[in-house]
This record gives structure tokens, sequence and C-alpha cells, in this order.
């Protein structure tokens, strides 16, 4: 008999060491709220879906005990993703109804933590139209393949690809237009400071560009 209890116990230990628990997920969406939260909002574009999306998120991993340990944050970043992806491609573009139901424990971020503010680097995507920001996203900052992409949209990788290209070319026309911006408000900011200096010293020595 104790053997037999032995035996179980071990296999009990086994598991708990292999497979990511409730609490290792809880920890994981702790510790990596601000990357999870950045990620989903890249991918819906809306901070109230971000949000729901991370609800479902949690839910489904919360309840998955077959996730080995090393792959728990990856899982959950796929979780997220496939999450963002039914959020923003519902046929009424809104959050699932799941996501309000009361199953489960009651999750509420404070989502005056993660201001979008805060996420500049996303605001050239946020700009995308919806199916070219989740292909940027998923295949270009999440390094997924273009199959696999297809595969999570129900679409064909041609679809994936010449959306990828749009939303590099529109991504990147977005940086390099708000780099001169940048430049030229800071070389303005410049020059005025400069002749406001210059003027206050032209009784002396005169002007520069004389």
């Amino acid at each position: 008999m104790n053997s037999a209890l032995r035996f179980h116990s071990n296999q009990f230990k086994l598991i708990e060491d292999t497979y990511a628990t409730r609490d290792d997920f809880q920890r994981l969406f702790a510790r990596e709220m601000t990357d999870l939260f950045r990620l989903a909002l890249q991918l819906t574009a809306d901070a109230e879906k971000a949000e729901g999306c991370l609800i479902l998120s949690m839910r489904e991993c919360f309840d998955n005990c077959t996730v080995a340990k090393e792959w728990a944050l990856i899982w959950a970043r796929r979780a997220v993703i496939r999450n963002a992806i039914r959020v923003v491609l519902s046929t009424d573009n809104a959050t699932p109804d799941t996501i309000n139901s009361e199953t489960g424990p009651d999750f509420r971020l404070q989502l005056r933590e993660y201001r979008i503010e805060a996420l500049q680097d996303s605001l050239a995507i946020l700009e995308l139209p919806d199916f070219d920001r989740l292909v940027f996203v998923i295949c270009v900052l999440e390094r997924y393949a273009a199959l696999d992409c297809a595969l999570l949209l129900n679409r064909s990788p041609k679809d994936v690809n010449d959306a990828r290209e749009r939303a590099i070319d529109q991504v990147v026309s977005a940086e390099e237009w708000n780099r001169h911006k940048s430049a030229t408000t800071f070389s303005s900011s410049l020059h005025s400071a400069c002749s406001y200096e210059l003027g206050e010293c032209n009784w002396s020595c005169g002007s520069l560009f004389d």
C-alpha cells in the first residue's frame, strides 16, 4: 500500500515539475504583463479589446495543465495571438461575450498602468488596417512563418505575404516621416535659439550671417 502511495506521489511530483501549473501561469502573467499587453494592443489596436484579449488568454492558460514549463511563455503569447485574432476578426468586431461571463475567476486589469502613450514605438502599427496589422505583428514582430500565419488567419500564404509587404512599407514610411518631422522641429528650434542668441550679441559682434 505504501509503495502504491509513493508511486502515485512520485507521479504527481513528476507532472508538477514538468508541466506549468495555474500558479506558474499566474506568476508568468504578473511578470510579463507589460509585454503581453503590448502584444495584445499591437494586434487589436484598441486598449479595451487588448484587455479582453488578455483576460481570455489568462483563463485559457490557467485551465491548461498540459504545457511544459519551459514552453509556458511561448504558449501564453500564442494564446494572446489566437484570442486577438478572434477579437479583431469577429463578425461584429467586438470582444467575445465569454470575457464577461461569470464563470471562472474575475480578472480586471488596471489600464492606467499600461498607457498607450508609453507605447510610442507601436503607434505606426496601430494605424495599419486590421488584416495587415495582424500579419505584421505575427510575421514580423513575433517571427512566425508565413504559412503558420496563414493557417492562424485562415487565409492564403499569398494574402499573408502581400499584407506583410504593405504593412512593412507603411510602417517604414511612417517612421521615416516621424524622423524627418523630429529633425525639422529640432532644426527649427535650434535656429530660433541661435537667432535669439545672435540677436542678444549683435550690438557688440555683429551678425555671423553678414
